[in-house]
């Protein structure tokens, strides 16, 4: 009998919705709006300049204008801010002292594999970002160069993420076990695709699906094909996008005229990662639908009933 997921998107929409408004106005409106608006900007944008620098103690610049590496901080920063939070708020519920958000058998501040891969990813794109502000005055291209590869962040993620998943579906392919605890995998257990350690800490975290969520998922997968065959499907498709994302977008961000890249670099990501979730929802509802079925022919076989329809992780109904 396939266990049944203890999480439902039934009543959860306008978090949802929400949670994805709170995603997508910092990396997007804000940061868009602060870098042209610094850039091309007007008197009343450089006193907004000066004034966040005053705030770092440092004297305030009264024309950002004349300073194009400013510009470039300046919506990173912000940007780091919002991120910060977000690093805090998810550490915040890992730790503490109720093991309701952690891994399975986890200790209290091993955090979990989203969360490792979340520092990860933070490190490679402070890295690229730190370096290319470093670069400051010294090329005489008008800040050509620092613009294309500050617009670089999301490309630079899904070329990290397609690797990731890679590396994964690899090693489940070979059937390669783990030397030692892997979230809330023992050592021993064969290497899951990325889709399935992304499913499992979202949802019991970000989602607050908790211990409960992580316990049924884990069986599910274990004890079903048809979901088996369905992470792994999903973890090929999103890494097969995310390539092609990715080197789409760093042929536009080092193609196209300057003053398009950042904004092109930055949320043009966004309607494509929109599109993919989508098509995983359809497809995940349309798995579990076709796992359902084959639950109730085992069911019926042995006299049994079957259970309600609905599917806990993406409900089939709209």
């Amino acid at each position: 009998m396939v266990v049944d997921l203890p999480y439902s998107l039934h009543g959860r929409y306008q978090a949802i919705a929400i949670a994805w408004t709170v995603i997508i106005i910092p990396p997007v409106f804000i940061n868009l709006g602060l870098f042209y608006g610094l850039w091309y900007g007007k008197p009343q944008m450089n006193r907004v300049a000066g004034l966040f620098f005053l705030s770092l103690g440092h004297r305030p610049i009264t024309h950002v204008t004349a300073n194009k590496t400013t510009v470039l901080t300046i919506p990173t920063a912000v940007l780091g801010v919002f991120t910060v939070i977000a690093i805090v708020e998810r550490i915040w519920k890992l730790i503490q002292p109720s093991p309701e958000f952690r891994p399975i058998k986890s200790p209290r501040y091993a955090l979990d594999i989203f969360q490792w891969g979340y520092f990860a990813a933070l490190i490679m794109i402070s890295a690229l970002i730190s370096s290319t502000l470093a670069m400051g005055d010294i090329r005489p291209d008008g800040h050509e160069l620092q613009t294309r590869l500050i617009s670089m962040p999301a490309p630079l993620l899904m070329y990290f993420l397609a690797t990731l998943t890679l590396l994964s579906l690899i090693l489940n392919g070979l059937k390669v076990k783990l030397p030692f605890r892997f979230g809330s995998l023992d050592a021993g257990n064969v290497v899951r695709p990325a889709v399935y350690y992304v499913v499992e800490d979202i949802v019991a975290v970000d989602g607050n699906g908790g211990m409960e969520y992580r316990e049924a998922f884990t069986e599910r997968y274990n004890d079903s094909p048809i979901f088996r065959r369905m992470i792994w499907t999903l973890s090929v498709v999103w890494m097969v996008a995310f390539y092609i994302f990715a080197g789409v977008f760093t042929a536009l961000v080092f193609e196209l005229p300057t003053a398009a890249v950042y904004a092109v670099g930055w949320a043009g990501p966004f309607p494509l990662a929109g599109i993919m979730a989508v098509w995983t929802i359809f497809y995940v509802k349309s798995n579990l639908k076709e796992e359902r079925n084959a639950e109730g022919r085992r069911e019926s076989v042995n006299g049994q009933h079957s259970e309600d329809e609905r599917a806990p992780l993406l409900d089939s109904r709209v």
